[in-house]
């Protein structure tokens, strides 16, 4: 299987992804885009380093990359037209940091089974129902291998640091014999990953839109708010 190069909007979520996880932290990366398709703030998941930049948290389980990103936002504001591209499908801490940073809509590239079930939350109404992030993901199509690429790079993680959880002759075990990690950036990791790329759609219908005219997000222009 041969992919292209990390189209735009992914980019920079899976360059700081690629950054945690060489940095020793779950490799996730977030970016949150304004309505003209502008970063506004961007962060990593930093929960195995000492030190992050001012405002941001590390050294700590809440240190996620969503987390981390919306922290930069100022308080008492709203923020419509707004999008948080994450690599990996947020937990419920950071869903809720969506709903307090009142940003209305998040796009993720991969799912994650252990969260599977955190889009029914709304349905609890009131205020959560209300401010709760529209969520878009897993990503599928022409950009499955995105989201294959959110899941293998945390399975490279627990190969790395949970190795009793992952079993020989796994993806994650042929790219780290491969040298994935002396790739220099996610683009050539992504590059290097290609071959292992190739699989089923990924699961966790629910969590994907289900508006007939909706249209899987390649960029923060490709639908409206």
């Amino acid at each position: 299987m041969t992919v292209g190069p990390l189209p735009a909007p992914w980019h920079l979520p899976f360059e700081l992804a690629w950054e945690a996880l060489r940095a020793g932290s779950r490799p996730v990366g977030a970016v949150l885009y304004g309505p003209e398709g502008n970063v506004v703030a961007s962060g990593r998941n930093r929960s195995r380093e000492p030190d992050a930049p001012p405002g941001q948290l590390a050294g700590t389980d809440l240190a996620h990359a969503e987390v981390n990103a919306l922290a930069q936002l100022p308080a008492g504001r709203h923020h419509p037209g707004h999008r948080l591209y994450t690599t990996v499908e947020p937990c419920l801490l950071c869903s809720s940091a969506l709903m307090h940073a009142h940003v209305p809509h998040v796009v993720f590239a991969a799912p994650d089974e252990r969260w599977r079930g955190v889009e029914r939350v709304p349905e609890v109404g009131g205020a959560i129902g209300a401010r709760w992030a529209q969520r878009e993901g897993p990503l599928t199509g022409p950009l499955r291998p995105l989201a294959r690429f959110g899941g293998l790079l945390m399975e490279v993680w627990e190969a790395l640091h949970q190795p009793e959880r992952v079993p020989p002759h796994t993806p994650a075990r042929r790219l780290l014999d491969a040298g994935l990690l002396d790739a220099p950036t996610a683009e050539a990791a992504y590059a290097l990953a290609a071959p292992e790329l190739a699989g089923p759609e990924p699961t966790h219908p629910e969590s994907v839109r289900t508006d007939p005219t909706h249209r899987q997000s390649a960029g923060p222009e490709s639908a409206a708010p």
